[in-house]
């Protein structure tokens, strides 16, 4: 199917799939954010300020404790690949989208130095239907406030899942939920590319080799743990740097 037979199909299919995002909503189930510390230190060797900000994937949900969460299992990859410590902290908030992100960042009390920063924000805005101007524009003024809290820091932006492959959506929502994920993730590959020192990292969700939690929406901890050592390994010279 082309892009634009896509986009015709994704929109002549929302009212049935806005009836059943609705519906959805009401009988998911909800689970809480990670248990645990917001902030710690780990590994030894030379000090590394590791920063995760964002919506439910950086709040650890379906992880069950913040250690078993993507960014403190990344901070843990990193100090074991780096041979450093690692302090990290996590600033995530279940439901946000990039306006709630944006909000949340610009009104940190963190005046310590951070040297790599996480930013997992996106599917709220592709469940919320936020338009592809707002999603730019504002995922721009999310780097411009990071770059200028934290000029030496590198970015790593975690790109939007496969929806499609998410197990809870009904079909035909699961579909338009990817297609639209699918649709802001390019628009963030190419904008989080124009900026310096930050970096779009695609986010692969296959389905034989990815778990879920429970809740069949969010990753499972084992899942967190491969995604992590993905991160690694992927910017291991850039993060020794």
């Amino acid at each position: 199917m082309s892009p634009s037979l896509r986009h015709l199909t994704f929109w002549a299919l929302l009212p049935l799939t806005a009836l059943q995002g609705l519906w959805l909503r009401s009988r998911a189930l909800r689970l809480p954010g990670a248990s645990g510390a917001r902030e710690g230190t780990i590994g030894e060797g030379e000090d590394y300020h590791f920063l995760a900000v964002g919506d439910s994937i950086i709040d650890g949900v379906g992880a069950g404790s913040i250690e078993a969460s993507l960014p403190v299992q990344f901070a843990a990859a990193i100090a074991k690949s780096a041979h450093r410590c690692v302090h990290w902290r996590v600033e995530g908030a279940s439901g946000d989208a990039i306006q709630e992100l944006i909000e949340r960042v610009a009104a940190l009390q963190h005046d310590d130095p951070v040297d790599l920063i996480l930013v997992s924000v996106g599917v709220n805005d592709v469940t919320r239907l936020s338009s592809t101007r707002h999603w730019g524009r504002s995922l721009n003024r999310l780097l411009e406030i990071l770059h200028g809290r934290w000029p030496g820091a590198r970015i790593l932006f975690a790109g939007l899942p496969q929806m499609e492959n998410f197990p809870l959506p009904p079909q035909p929502l699961r579909w338009s939920l990817g297609i639209r994920a699918a649709t802001l993730d390019l628009i963030a590959k190419e904008t989080v590319s124009a900026q310096r020192g930050a970096v779009h990292v695609p986010t692969r969700v296959e389905p034989l080799e990815h778990d879920f939690c429970e809740d069949g929406f969010h990753p499972s901890a084992e899942s967190c743990t491969l995604w992590a050592r993905e991160l690694a390994v992927l910017h291991s010279g850039s993060i020794a740097q």
